[in-house]
């Protein structure tokens, strides 16, 4: 019998699915890093909330939630780096670094991914115009910043996140125009009928809703933004209803959130080459892992939304699991310990996941509204890519998302595709009839992000390099 494998082990991601990942491998005896970009451990969910969001907001359980998980993490033997990003990685998994201290790297090693999702955000006419923020960015501004996006809100988009944010205005004092959901009602309803899954979930959806309607907040099902006209005294939204267009409703508010459910963020998972599918009720690319977060690599591992959108429940869940096979695979529990230490969270987690996986047609209600995008609907932000652009690199035989890329330049910008892709996506696939999987997706890029030309050169003088004599004549 071979003797356990210790070496170490890298975790991208502190939230809820990789701090947690993370404390179960360090009991096995791992040496563990876990890397983020926050300053803090938490993620989205469980962020640190500032001093004064502590004083402002009503005390709830993502904040106790998140504090227990940041002091079960001090007390573990973790090696913790904040304020650090992974913006690059070798087909070793050798991780290219940047944090505090400037550009760093870490060798290979086993790596477990956890870092997260991104909030998928569909455009419309005059979605550039300020005042506008994505539902996960209004989110953390209330609860962790304490602070509202404007007085008066609008709300659009889909998923659980819409009615969540409603829900923080009216809790900081707002108020709430108008939610504007792209879900039909019926589904919302039957999702109610399988909340009997999860008590938790169901009471705090219920307290939202009595909340909401109480309120008598304007609630438009299969409807979205259509235009957004900035004022003096702040916006003006048209709501159009996604199956009658030509039903519309115009809302005047300070500020508007909008975001179309989640999808993984895959530039690492990408990048490294492992196996990835489109999931069709998800409307978003996810890579291929078992119920474990093994992928095709043996050495990397995927884990919390960063596998697929399932959400706080099963975020805790997922991370525990993970550490798991990654123990027994290195020899360290044998299979039998495996199957004890899995078998209640696996049996909690199929529970729960039968929940979540309702959830994603919610999210993914949205689906439609690129195909419909006005011609002059900037697309891609950061190139100013618009709606007519892409229709016309289609007509001339743009097949998939990089010939699209190649041809417009949409999805070459600093995000590198992240605002933009999904949009793009269904524009190609409406225009030429082609699958999502058939489209595919942006190639990834390093750097994953941005670099400062300093973090990568270092500080010097002009005067310090050395010029070679000139040639005699």
């Amino acid at each position: 019998m071979s003797s356990p494998d210790f070496s170490p082990v890298t975790v991208i991601g502190g939230g809820i699915a990789g701090a947690t990942s993370a404390i179960a491998l360090s009991r096995h005896g791992f040496p563990v890093t876990l890397i983020d970009e926050q300053p803090a451990a938490g993620g989205q969910i469980f962020r640190a909330p500032s001093p004064y969001a502590r004083q402002t907001v009503r005390p709830n359980h993502e904040f106790s939630g998140g504090d227990a998980l940041r002091q079960k993490l001090a007390a573990s033997p973790v090696d913790v780096r904040f304020s650090t990003r992974v913006w690059g990685l070798s087909p070793t998994l050798t991780l290219d670094l940047i944090g505090p201290d400037g550009i760093d790297q870490l060798p290979p090693s086993t790596v477990v991914v956890a870092n997260g999702a991104t909030e998928r955000f569909l455009p419309f006419q005059g979605w550039t115009t300020p005042r506008l923020t994505g539902l996960a960015g209004a989110s953390i501004l209330m609860r962790n910043g304490g602070t509202l996006p404007g007085q008066t809100v609008v709300v659009a988009g889909s998923g659980p996140l819409l009615f969540s944010v409603a829900h923080q205005v009216l809790e900081l004092g707002g108020k709430v125009a108008a939610i504007v959901d792209a879900g039909h009602r019926s589904d919302w309803l039957r999702l109610g009928a399988m909340l009997s899954l999860d008590p938790a979930r169901l009471t705090q959806a219920t307290s939202w809703m009595l909340r909401l309607r109480k309120a008598g907040i304007p609630i438009h099902h299969r409807a979205h933004i259509s235009a957004a006209q900035e004022t003096e005294t702040g916006l003006l939204l048209t709501v159009s209803e996604i199956d009658h267009p030509e039903r519309r409703h115009v809302y005047a508010a300070d500020a508007a959130a909008g975001g179309y459910g989640l999808k993984p963020s895959t530039l690492i998972t990408r990048t490294a080459g492992v196996q990835h599918r489109h999931d069709p009720v998800g409307g978003y690319l996810e890579p291929v892992t078992d119920v474990a977060g093994r992928t095709s690599r043996s050495d990397l591992y995927v884990t919390g939304d960063a596998a697929g959108i399932r959400g706080m429940a099963l975020a805790r869940l997922r991370g525990l699991i993970t550490a798991q096979p990654i123990a027994q695979d290195r020899g360290v529990i044998s299979p039998q310990t495996y199957e004890t230490l899995t078998r209640a969270p696996l049996r909690q987690l199929r529970r729960l996941e039968a929940v979540s996986r309702r959830m994603l047609p919610l999210m993914n209600a949205g689906s439609a509204i690129p195909a419909h995008l006005q011609d002059e609907t900037i697309v891609c932000r950061c190139e100013r890519v618009k709606a007519a652009t892409l229709r016309s690199a289609v007509e001339a035989g743009a097949e998939d998302l990089n010939q699209l890329k190649a041809w417009t330049r949409c999805g070459m910008g600093p995000c590198q595709g992240r605002m933009c892709e999904d949009s793009a996506r269904g524009l190609l696939t409406a225009a030429c009839g082609n699958t999502p999987e058939e489209a595919g997706s942006f190639t990834a890029r390093m750097p994953f992000f941005p670099l400062p030309l300093t973090a990568v050169t270092g500080t010097f003088a002009y005067s310090d390099i050395p010029l070679p004599k000139a040639a005699p004549l």
